[in-house]
């Protein structure tokens, strides 16, 4: 069962900057019981409690009453007399001694004896100033249990690692806090470290239906990692009230609450990130990486669209070469933070104008290009990767040429007829050449030939100017070593006194 009351009393803020939490940069806290942020990604594991392996008891390895583990969370320090005990939501422990459970079924309570908060005087409380949500004063080496089986200085605490946090982003760890009831209300005393030592906080007693404390901490993590750690001493107090924690979250910054004011402590940072060099006529998306901001202004001179009011822009369309500025101004109600970057976006030149020519089946693109990509009819044509290609069937060509800056240029050609050859004489021979295309020799084959009569073989590249030519005795099938041509398509012709013939062959 779960139960929230959707109470707000009263909100309490602090700049917590002392040296032992330089990284913490406010801290807040509510008279409610409900969640400050909903929905949120929780970094943290089982952050209600739930699912220990008894329905109650100590989860202190050190204590004597020790049955059972809270997963994902681990008690350390205590002694054999630590009662610090999970409860479920009968929520009673020791026969009389309440309090509301806010998440889930379970909470834990932080059961630890007495301790001394300021002296060696158990009731001596003198020292605890109340600035507003925290608390400052306390002497070193408190406080301080006298019983070492109830740990010492070192107190009780529950605590958990989590992983994969961004160094220099702002994190907020957000947590329900109450105390045991037993019929007084003197407000307990506790500590968390987020990292960078104790911040000491308050808690009330809450019993069934009573409104306990909302905090929430934020903190710049400094590691990947950072443990998130609640310790007790112990009563402050013959009739002080001991810890109950429930419903832990740990979220970015970008999941608190916007109800939730910007912490005036903490400093704005503009920053970004995108693909910023690109091709003329694409767009590019940009990634915000600001920090403690709640709106944001941007401007893409030369870009289309030039202005944004979007906290990570997308199609940002950039049509013609040349080097273009970015500015962010990054804000919350009390300040600002501008960035500009200048020659940040990278437009690449245009590539090469591109363009088809045909010469018989052959379709010959503009030579110059890193790669090419033939498609017939829209699509694809695999394999066809060549600056020419030689049309195996009629229909619309085109091709997409690609530069060395990966930019893309294309051209096309309608209504190829294909099997057109060169023309010929009225009295033409009828050649096949194969393999075609062709390594290094071709057969070339005419059962027409008139054995013994001299033929001329002559080989054209694409602008027909001769490459390759020879006299040769006619005959049936004539091989032609053609490995010393560059790669590309050619025109091959065979005459003679009596007739001629042309076809085309590509090598290889």
């Amino acid at each position: 069962m779960k139960k929230i009351l959707l109470v707000f009393i009263l909100q309490f803020s602090i700049f917590y900057l002392q040296s032992t939490s330089a990284q913490v940069v406010c801290i807040f806290c509510y008279d409610q019981n409900d969640s400050i942020s909903h929905g949120v990604n929780n970094l943290l594991l089982n952050g209600g409690f739930e699912a220990p392996s008894c329905t109650s008891g100590s989860f202190c390895p050190l204590s004597t009453y020790y049955m059972c583990d809270i997963p994902n969370w681990t008690c350390t320090g205590g002694g054999t007399s630590t009662y610090a005990q999970v409860f479920d939501v009968a929520g009673a422990w020791y026969g009389s001694f309440l309090s509301e459970i806010i998440e889930g079924t379970y909470a834990v309570y932080m059961g630890n004896f007495y301790c001394d908060a300021c002296s060696p005087n158990m009731s001596d409380t003198s020292c605890l100033i109340n600035v507003d949500c925290t608390v400052t004063g306390i002497p070193a080496g408190y406080p301080f249990n006298p019983d070492p089986t109830y740990g010492g200085s070192t107190g009780v605490s529950i605590e958990q690692t989590v992983n994969g946090l961004m160094p220099g982003n702002t994190y907020v760890l957000e947590f329900w806090a109450g105390g045991e009831y037993d019929g007084v209300t003197p407000l307990g005393l506790f500590a968390v470290d987020v990292g960078f030592g104790y911040t000491f906080l308050r808690d009330k007693a809450t019993n069934i239906g009573d409104i306990g404390t909302r905090y929430i901490i934020e903190f710049n993590a400094v590691s990947t990692s950072h443990t998130i750690k609640f310790t007790n001493w112990g009563h402050i107090g013959n009739s002080a009230t001991e810890l109950v924690l429930d419903d832990v979250k740990l979220y970015t910054l970008a999941d608190l609450d916007t109800s939730v004011a910007p912490c005036v402590g903490a400093n704005i940072n503009a920053l970004f990130n995108a693909p910023h060099h690109i091709c003329p006529g694409t767009c590019t998306n940009f990634t915000n990486l600001s920090t403690n901001a709640t709106s944001y202004q941007w401007a893409f001179p030369g870009a289309t669209p030039s202005v944004s009011t979007d906290a990570d822009p997308t199609n940002i369309c950039y049509n013609t070469p040349g080097n273009y500025a970015v500015t962010l101004i990054a804000s919350n109600t009390t300040q600002s933070d501008t960035l500009t970057l200048n020659n940040y976006i990278n437009v690449y030149p245009y590539p090469p104008p591109q363009g088809i020519a045909q010469s018989g089946d052959t379709l010959i693109a503009n030579q110059g290009a890193v790669s090419y990509q033939w498609y017939h009819g829209g699509n694809l044509i695999p394999g066809a990767t060549d600056y020419f290609y030689v049309a195996t069937e009629g229909g619309d060509y085109n091709v997409v040429a690609t530069d060395a800056n990966n930019c893309e240029v294309e051209a096309a050609i309608f209504d190829v007829v294909a099997g057109i050859g060169a023309a010929v004489s009225s009295g033409s021979m009828q050649l096949k050449i194969y393999p075609n295309p062709v390594a290094d020799k071709c057969t070339i084959h005419n059962s027409q030939f008139t054995m013994g009569a001299a033929v001329t073989i002559t080989v054209f590249n694409i602008l027909g100017v001769v490459v390759q030519s020879e006299l040769r005795n006619k005959k049936a099938e004539m091989s032609v070593d053609v490995s010393s041509l560059p790669s590309g398509a050619y025109w091959l012709e065979v005459s003679s006194d009596e007739k001629i013939g042309r076809t085309t062959f590509v090598k290889q």
